[in-house]
């Protein structure tokens, strides 16, 4: 049971990263309103035309990877530094941030949990 648990987490979290990494080139869905501390972060990642497309490439890539189970803790620590920027920005900037976390950083961290023997072998 806790491997479908584990699979539908990551297919999940996965899908939001290559949905999103996609979206950052395409722009099919707009990014809904958000403070504008954010919004003058996101712009100035965007106007080093570096930032903004290394994160959606790495987002597309490595959810691409969650998705087909390939390289899974590799995928989830090249996450860390997205997910913590992320999280940060709007848990502190936000005042409707469990829309954002809940449904982003929920499944992250129990996917951390569950894979924690593996990563903690990465880093030895």
């Amino acid at each position: 049971m806790s491997e479908y648990i584990e699979i539908g987490l990551r297919w999940i979290f996965g899908f939001q990263m290559l949905f999103w990494g996609l979206n950052g080139f395409f722009h099919w869905v707009p990014i809904p309103p958000s403070p504008k501390v954010i919004d003058d972060f996101v712009a100035a990642c965007m106007q080093t035309r570096f930032i903004l497309p290394t994160v959606k490439i790495i987002e597309i890539v490595f959810g691409a990877f969650l998705l087909f189970n390939f390289i899974v803790p590799v995928s989830l620590l090249v996450f860390a530094p997205i997910m913590f920027v992320v999280s940060g920005l709007h848990l502190f900037h936000n005042p409707k941030w469990a829309a954002v976390l809940i449904p982003l950083s929920l499944p992250y961290l129990v996917l951390l949990v569950v894979h924690s023997g593996s990563l903690l072998r990465l880093v030895h």
